[in-house]
């Protein structure tokens, strides 16, 4: 009896920890938990310890399925340090991971990991893939990167990439809903006909009835208010922005318009947009919606003696743990652990930028552009109904695993008290490890994305203060521009509203 106990926790456990190796250590260990220590270092302002940790970091999960989360990472860290070929390197080789992703047959280890996981682990057991937000931004900092380094070509090469990713997106996005509602029907069927084996209970499991759950329904009410359904799927108005400043600064104006016109349907009430619309429409004589018809256009070129300031402010929403409980066939009331989201508070309100021109004082406030907030509910929030159908049809699938496996060992002839008090003992050890909630992520996005532009300054002078800070008697930060300056783009980000970090980008 207890010989064939001990083999088999040893062969369990020995199984467990090379399971552990490879799958990356979230499918124990919540993910966020993990990364708390690097995102308090990088939010305090210590950005050059939080680069150096984070690359580290990254390195040493090299081969796992956590790569990738801490690589777009230590990528962020990296541009904010100003180490912008390390942080070019490290967001390379998450486009390769990407893309490693993207290319694997139809059977994959994914496919073969979601198998697997329905009947003992976790969505953390498969590689991290990152959102679809992700595989958009990536690019954008890749094209920040270049245009730091004065790498104006390589700036262009990522901005194109970042469109063409920003349209494929949306395709991937829909075949994998699609995929997963159909992932779904399959593990109903087969568990449905492991029931008839067991007992023919009604294991037939559907969101609908999941909603009902007060922890799953606050999530799902929470991120379908978050989320801006005027952006549309996926959109994101900091994307197509970038990409409007890219195509005039290669006096595309036809291609301008046309991601002006997509703002415009985005965030139509944005002052900044409407003129910027307005002013492009003009300049190549393209109609104009009645609505804005009477906006004034900009009284100077928005591709020739211009300052952008780009202000990446606060910290984007990430992913706890939240445990539910759900009443399931044979085993009765079971806790479930998912992903929710947690938002933080913008402490910085917005930038005041004051200059000179035409011997005149002059000052304009950025604008909110785009919401991360809204953006990342959006796509969370398409997702939650699949994800959490998932993860119940997994935890019953495993369920109805451990109580075949306890009834199997009822039945053995070997030693009925041991190898049913080793069943219950390892399958409740594999459930109870490995009800993890998937909460990796990338943590070093910003909240939002605010924006202005003006005419370069007489004297190249301007000063930029937080919202209020003058009032206050606090003084702002001046920066000066180079006379030869044609195109200015400044880079501010606020990670409070005490910690800016600055960069000015010079175009000749």
């Amino acid at each position: 009896m207890y010989k064939y106990f001990y083999l088999s926790l040893k062969r369990a456990s020995l199984w467990a920890a090379g399971f552990i190796l490879v799958s990356g250590c979230s499918s124990i260990i919540d993910a966020r938990k993990q990364k708390k220590p690097y995102m308090d270092v990088y939010y305090s302002g210590d950005i050059s310890r939080a680069a150096l940790e984070l690359s580290e970091k990254s390195a040493d999960r090299a081969g796992t399925g956590d790569e990738l989360v801490w690589l777009l990472d230590a990528g962020v860290a990296n541009y904010t340090a100003s180490q912008y070929q390390k942080s070019l390197q490290l967001f390379e080789q998450s486009e390769s991971l990407i893309q490693a992703f993207d290319k694997r047959a139809v059977i994959t280890a994914r496919d073969i990991g979601a198998e697997i996981g329905s009947a003992i682990t976790n969505a953390n057991a498969l590689p991290y893939r990152g959102m679809y937000l992700d595989r958009v931004m990536l690019n954008a900092y890749k094209a920040l990167n270049y245009f730091a380094i004065n790498d104006v070509s390589g700036a262009y090469v990522e901005l194109r990439r970042m469109r063409e990713a920003q349209q494929k997106v949306v395709r991937k996005f829909a075949d994998e809903l699609r995929a997963g509602e159909q992932e779904i029907a399959e593990y109903n069927l087969k568990n449905q006909q492991k029931s008839r084996s067991l007992g023919n209970q009604n294991t037939t499991v559907s969101f609908s009835s999941i909603v009902k759950n007060p922890v799953v329904n606050e999530a799902y009410v929470v991120s379908e208010a978050k989320a801006n359904k005027l952006y549309g799927n996926l959109g994101n108005p900091f994307v197509s922005y970038f990409s409007a400043i890219g195509y005039l600064l290669e006096n595309n104006y036809g291609e301008a318009l046309v991601d002006f016109r997509n703002l415009y349907k985005m965030i139509p009430n944005n002052k900044l947009i409407q003129s910027d619309y307005v002013t492009v429409a003009q300049r190549i004589g393209s109609e104009i919606p009645a609505k804005i018809a009477n906006v004034k256009p900009f009284s100077y070129p928005l591709n020739n003696k211009i300052v952008y300031v780009l202000l990446f402010n606060g910290r984007a929403p990430a992913l706890k743990q939240e445990k539910f409980q759900l009443i399931l066939p044979y085993v009765g009331y079971t806790g479930i652990a998912f992903p929710r989201y947690e938002y933080f508070t913008a402490q910085l309100q917005g930038l005041d930028i004051a200059y000179k021109f035409h011997n005149q004082q002059a000052s304009v406030t950025t604008e909110l552009l785009a919401d991360f907030d809204a953006i990342m509910s959006q796509e969370y929030h398409s997702k939650l109904p699949t994800m959490v159908t998932r993860l119940v049809v997994s935890t019953l699938a495993k369920e109805m695993a451990s109580y075949a496996a306890v009834q199997a060992a009822r039945r053995s002839n070997q030693s009925n008290n041991g190898a049913e008090l080793g069943a219950l003992i390892l399958t409740g050890m594999f459930k109870y490890l490995f009800n993890t909630a998937d909460t990796r992520g990338w943590e070093t996005l910003p909240k939002q994305v605010q924006v202005a532009h003006f005419p370069i300054p007489d004297n190249g002078r301007l000063l930029i203060s937080p919202v209020g800070i003058v009032s206050s008697g606090q003084q702002g930060t001046e920066v000066i521009l180079k006379k030869e300056t044609n195109i200015a783009i400044v880079y501010i980000r606020a990670l409070s509203r005490e910690k800016l970090i600055y960069k000015v980008i010079e175009l000749q």
